[in-house]
């Protein structure tokens, strides 16, 4: 049978496309839409765009077995195909066809890119808490060492050595000098190693890994401190609540009670504190950009990956001409190129923002604040202390004088 001269199409505003209404009708725009002009090149017809009246973008299921969106349109046969970027899944199957597919769909989530940790916490970086922990008992036991090996009852003398380069007054005691030696060796070899590696946190902030697994997400909704929004008019709340997987069922029921659904078309630079986004990961990379510029954190894991196909309504004539078509596409790479030149332009964009690199950055009082923040810190304390020792010191003379 001969291919037809016009088609319906069906689209919507998504991250794939956008579609703007005018007097003469749709006019949209995007991957979605090259792609139809390329199938329409291949096979020599002219279209007509319609977007769902009831706003329901790829489709759900009602309990009465209609479709809403994309789908009921194709079920209805108010339109012919749709070239929206879509999984193929089978529960559309019972209403519409798919083409073969022309690409993949890996379902991913993205986050805002963590905020650098403050300038002061650089100080307590260079070594985890457990060292850190080590450190304190082996700055303690010196003065345990001191009231159990010798009796006495000062414990000032190994402080003030943590802050000397130069020994403590050596006694005459052979143990008194293996204790404060060893302890010597010991302090020395920390301040090099540390001295060595806090110099790469100064100059170098470091960030947060933030979520970047499924059971991470699970966990961050879970507790309430994320909010996990996936795309209104899709199946993906369903798919999730119904999974077999204990995290994939806490994330979807979650979104269902919440609510989480809305009109991602991932345009904004900055998705929002506390918030993630699922998305397909090609679709990520070409709005925000690939790392090291991408402007957003996306997740390592995903919920699956799936074929994407041409949407097609059931006893269209011509599927066999669309599989054509479509293995031409795939084959001469087109529809790579399509995607390649989307995302050129954006890492594009992103890169010419990055500042040229200048050489050698000398350190500013931003890099130091951590440091000047603790100095004051010990001068304020310093100040407290002197201050109640000369009131006990008064209040002693006074005592005695009485």
């Amino acid at each position: 049978m001969k291919f037809p001269k016009h088609l319906k199409v069906s689209t919507t505003t998504t991250g794939t496309s956008k579609v703007i209404e005018t007097e003469n009708g749709a006019i949209a725009t995007g991957i979605d839409i090259k792609l139809l002009q390329l199938l329409a090149e291949k096979l020599n017809f002219h279209y007509t765009i319609y977007q769902p009246k009831d706003g329901g973008r790829w489709g759900t299921l009602y309990e009465n077995g209609s479709w809403t969106g994309i789908s009921g349109m194709l079920q209805r046969g108010e339109v012919d195909i749709s070239t929206l970027y879509s999984p193929v899944i089978e529960e559309r199957m019972t209403v519409l066809d798919f083409s073969l597919p022309y690409y993949t769909l890996e379902k991913t989530f993205a986050t805002d890119i963590p905020h650098p940790q403050p300038n002061y916490t650089v100080l307590l970086l260079p070594f985890q808490w457990d060292v850190w922990i080590a450190l304190v008992a082996f700055l303690i036991l010196p003065i345990l060492l001191e009231q159990v090996v010798f009796q006495r009852q000062h414990v000032s003398k190994p402080f003030t050595n943590l802050f000397k380069r130069q020994p403590l007054e050596v006694r005459n005691s052979v143990k008194r000098r293996i204790m404060y030696g060893s302890w010597l060796v010991f302090q020395t070899i920390v301040r090099f190693v540390y001295t060595s590696v806090i110099l790469s946190f100064l100059t170098v902030r470091p960030i947060p890994k933030g979520i970047k697994t499924i059971p991470e997400l699970a966990e961050a909704v879970r507790k309430g401190t994320f909010r996990f929004y996936v795309p209104a008019g899709s199946l993906n709340a369903e798919f999730l609540a119904t999974s077999d997987s204990e995290d994939f069922r806490t994330i979807g029921l979650a979104i269902q009670k919440n609510k989480w659904e809305e009109i991602l078309e991932y345009k904004n630079e900055k998705i929002g504190d506390g918030k993630a986004i699922e998305g397909a990961r090609a679709i990520f990379h070409i709005k925000y950009g690939k790392p090291p510029f991408s402007t957003v954190s996306v997740a390592d894991d995903s919920f699956g990956i799936w074929s994407a196909g041409v949407m097609i309504r059931k006893g269209f004539c011509c599927l066999e001409s669309v599989n054509t078509a479509i293995l031409r596409i795939n084959n001469g790479g087109l529809y790579q190129k399509i995607l390649d030149d989307e995302a050129f332009q954006q890492q594009y964009k992103l890169f010419s923002r990055k500042l040229p690199d200048t050489g050698v950055r000398k350190l500013g009082l931003g890099e130091l604040s951590g440091i000047f923040f603790l100095l004051m810190l010990s001068y304020v304390l310093s100040f407290l202390i002197l201050i109640i020792e000369c009131m006990h010191y008064r209040w002693t003379k006074e005592k005695l004088q009485m």
